[in-house]
């Protein structure tokens, strides 16, 4: 880790910066400069008037999340191989920031005639730290060409290796600052590097070659953990180590790995830091919603106070996961007691009502039961479920979630389904037999799925390069002539052989010939150097071209319904999800996608 440097802010640099360079760095570069953390709160009316119901004090009502906020990372870096695309830069901050690291690192005696090179070029990096990620995580990356940069495409080629830092500006880090505006350069944060794909989708083609993204093209060099700010009125090391010994109580004993370092420390009056525990890694925001409700005490077998009848807090929220009107905010405080919870949610599973069922079965998941596969399985079917339903599955590495993933990935139901629980299988097992799949040419992945089943053709344009082949073989029927970059895909009528070309700027021409299946034309695109902006371009043409003998899929994840939404949909909705149920916002798993 480098010691923090002031670097003085030239004109260039402010009337162009990204955000990473000219807005607030996030809670990370706060906590080093000792200022306050962002947090997260709930609304007062409803803290409220659960604490009237249940009479127990919990975590939530003492302490607020703070540092959830996404830290902003960014940096400069070298991209090489543009086979004649690339070209220097104007001699700004941006320059001079690059030459200062090659130089650092003693990569090349020469820099300057390195960054003036036409198959080199300078670009801006910019990258986003999630809260409670963890080091070695893998993290997206975006890079754009600056302006004045004398290169035209940033197509085939691949970003050096170098590191993302938070900044900061002295004056946003001190109060009493009296100094100029310089800003401050944080730490190393994230390695990055790796190919470029250019910008996919529509619009100037001349603008869109030069900006591109590398999926998980930053390796994290640090954890970022969240905090539990204390309340103003509750700052006492005593509370602060009691909250630690009883959030490391209720998560430590569903560990997958007991030598896993303590989900809580603390070491003052003031915060309480917390890690991601494993099981929740795909669910973020079920983890905060846990936290808030791990009692205080472990006493949860006197009766409550507010109890007419002298029911006890476990007896009460246990009557109260068997309500609807109730059932989600009870599971969550279930969960939140550990494993003590186990016997009233399996109970809940016997219900006749789906979502006291589903709230249950997706409690049990994240306490490490096995006995709620079958019923997660069944909720995925429903959309408004769905993406709950598929991450609870993938964090419970268990054979038969895995089996049951197996199952909605082959299943006849919809391309949102099949898709989400291929990419909750994934995230359980990358190794998994069924979604391995092959990494063509260093830039996409081609998966080849449940050939008995119903087909079609998925694409992504968000967090990984791939394409899924479901189903039965797709194949391409001619006629037909597909442009994509640099290749030609044609075949006539009467063709017996697809015929592929490829015309690059400085090489020669190659050519070859293929079947028509779709996964042949891939590989055979994939071995003449296609990049994944090519393959989508050709597969979109394709699509529009009724040349693909199935339906083809872009960005199919299982979305979180609003509120709207459900109001539209009318009486079926709302005897499934009762007014004043929450569900919660999307797991992490499926956040950040788009939809076509």
């Amino acid at each position: 880790m480098r010691h923090s440097e002031s670097i003085s802010r030239s004109p260039v640099i402010e009337k162009s910066s990204p955000l990473w360079l000219l807005g607030a760095v996030g809670a990370l570069a706060l906590v080093l400069a000792g200022c306050s953390l962002p947090t997260l709160t709930r609304g007062q009316s409803e803290d409220e008037a659960e604490r009237d119901r249940y009479d127990i004090a919990t975590i939530g009502e003492r302490s607020t999340v703070a540092n959830a906020e996404p830290t902003s990372l960014g940096g400069v870096g070298l991209v090489e191989g543009l086979e004649g695309t690339g070209g220097d830069c104007s001699p700004d901050g941006y320059r001079i920031m690059l030459a200062n690291e090659l130089r650092r690192e003693r990569r090349n005696d020469n820099v300057n005639e390195l960054l003036r090179s036409p198959d080199c070029a300078l670009v801006i990096i910019e990258a986003s730290m999630q809260p409670g990620a963890c080091k070695d995580d893998r993290i997206d990356v975006q890079v754009k060409l600056p302006p004045g940069s004398k290169a035209t495409s940033l197509r085939g080629g691949k970003l050096r290796r170098c590191y993302l830092f938070n900044y900061d500006f002295e004056r946003n880090l001190r109060a009493d600052h009296q100094g100029g505006h310089n800003m401050v350069k944080g730490h190393e944060l994230a390695q990055a590097q790796g190919p470029v794909l250019v910008s996919l989708g529509d619009g100037d083609e001349s603008a869109r070659v030069k900006m591109g993204r590398i999926w998980g093209g930053a390796k994290l060099l640090r954890d970022n953990p969240m905090a539990l700010a204390m309340n103003l009125d509750s700052q006492r090391a005593a509370l602060t180590s009691l909250i630690s010994d009883r959030v490391n109580s209720t998560f430590q004993a569903n560990l997958r790995d007991p030598m896993q370092p303590k989900i809580a420390s603390t070491g003052d009056k003031q915060s309480v830091a917390i890690r991601v525990p494993a099981q929740y890694r795909l669910n973020m925001p079920r983890f905060l919603r846990v936290v808030r409700f791990i009692p205080l005490s472990e006493a949860t077998n006197v009766p409550a106070k507010n109890s007419d009848d002298k029911r006890t807090y476990s007896q009460v929220i246990a009557d109260d996961l068997l309500d609807p009107t109730r059932t989600v905010i009870a599971a969550l405080r279930l969960e939140a007691m550990g494993q003590k919870s186990i016997p009233p949610l399996e109970a809940g599973l016997k219900s006749q009502h789906p979502l006291v069922r589903f709230c249950s079965a997706e409690a049990l998941a994240y306490l490490g039961n096995p006995r709620c596969s079958e019923t997660l399985a069944a909720a995925a079917k429903s959309p408004l479920l769905r993406s709950y339903a598929l991450a609870a599955l993938a964090s419970l590495d268990e054979a038969v979630c895995h089996l049951e993933l197996r199952k909605l990935v082959a299943c006849d139901g919809d391309a949102d389904l099949r898709y989400g629980a291929f990419r909750a299988l994934r995230a359980l097992d990358e190794n998994d037999d069924v979604v391995q799949g092959e990494h063509l040419n260093e830039s996409f992945w081609l998966h080849r799925i449940a050939p008995q089943s119903k087909p079609f053709v998925h694409i992504s344009t968000t967090k990984r390069a791939e394409v899924v082949l479901f189903g039965e073989a797709p194949r391409l029927k001619g006629p037909f002539s597909l442009l994509a970059g640099e290749f030609a895909i044609t075949a006539t009528k009467d063709d017996a052989r697809v015929n592929i070309s490829r015309v690059p700027l400085r090489k020669e021409a190659a050519r070859r010939q293929c079947s028509f299946e779709l996964e042949d034309i891939l590989r055979s695109m994939a071995d003449l150097g296609a990049a994944y902006s090519e393959i989508i371009a050709m597969l979109q043409q394709a699509n529009a071209a009724a040349c693909l003998s199935c339906q083809i899929r872009v960005d199919a994840l299982p979305q979180v319904t609003d509120i709207q939404d459900l109001v539209r949909a009318g009486k079926e909705s709302a005897d499934l999800l009762p007014a004043g149920q929450d569900l919660g916002t999307a797991p992490s798993l499926y956040r950040g996608q788009k939809r076509e």
